[in-house]
This record gives C-alpha cells, sequence and structure tokens, in this order.
C-alpha cells in the first residue's frame, strides 16, 4: 500500500483552494487567477485585471516529524514576499501559538489571501 505524503495532501487541496480564491478575488476585486511555474513554488497563480504583476504562491516549508506547513504569500513585482498566512493541507490557517504550537485561526485562508491582496493595491 503506498503511503500518501503531506505534500500530495497540499497538491490535491490547492487546486480547490485556488479556484475558491480566484472566484473571491473576480468577485470582490474584478481579478482573475491564472496559473503560472515558479520552481519553489507547489503552486503559482498570477493576478490578472490590475495594473500591478502580483503572485499567489504557496509554498510548502517541512516541519518535524515529517509533516509540511504551507505558506501562502503575494509577491510583489520588486521581489518583495508578503505572507497571507500559513496552512495545513486541509487548508485550515494556522498562526503560531507563543509556546511555539501552530494552532488554528479563525480566519479562512481565501478571506487572508484577499485582505493582503487589498492592502498591496490600495
Amino acid at each position: 500500500m503506498k503511503k500518501i505524503t503531506s505534500s500530495e495532501y497540499f497538491r490535491a487541496n490547492s487546486e480547490s483552494f485556488f479556484r475558491n480564491v480566484d472566484a473571491l478575488l473576480s468577485h470582490q476585486a474584478g481579478v482573475k487567477l491564472y496559473s503560472v511555474s515558479l520552481p519553489q513554488s507547489l503552486a503559482c497563480y498570477q493576478a490578472k485585471g490590475t495594473g500591478s504583476n502580483l503572485l499567489l504562491r504557496l509554498v510548502l516549508i517541512p516541519l518535524g516529524s515529517g509533516r509540511l506547513l504551507g505558506r501562502l504569500s503575494w509577491l510583489d513585482w520588486r521581489g518583495v514576499d508578503h505572507v497571507c498566512c500559513y496552512v495545513d493541507e486541509a487548508f485550515d490557517t494556522l498562526v503560531m501559538a507563543s509556546n511555539g504550537v501552530w494552532k488554528k485561526q479563525k480566519k479562512s485562508a481565501e478571506d487572508l489571501c484577499l485582505q493582503e491582496y487589498e492592502s498591496l493595491v490600495a
């Protein structure tokens, strides 16, 4: 029996997540996401519909015990990474508690990506 790795969970869940973000951005800001390829990203989408050249990226970060954490961020036209949030394999948003343990956050990853996008284009 093949063992499913954490990166496979991210890959499987990323398609529906990015469809949701695309729908939210399209509805709220009139922006569409188009898939592009970057070697360091599991998934990368370019936002089209504004004058800015922004990329929404999912980068995987290895944690101890074979687990992975996902970092969602907008890469701006200067190459500066603006972190929206960190997610687990189910795309639940996570924040590091003061004791160093990752815990779930209340806001959705989609909402946090939209919030960061709006601050970048304001």
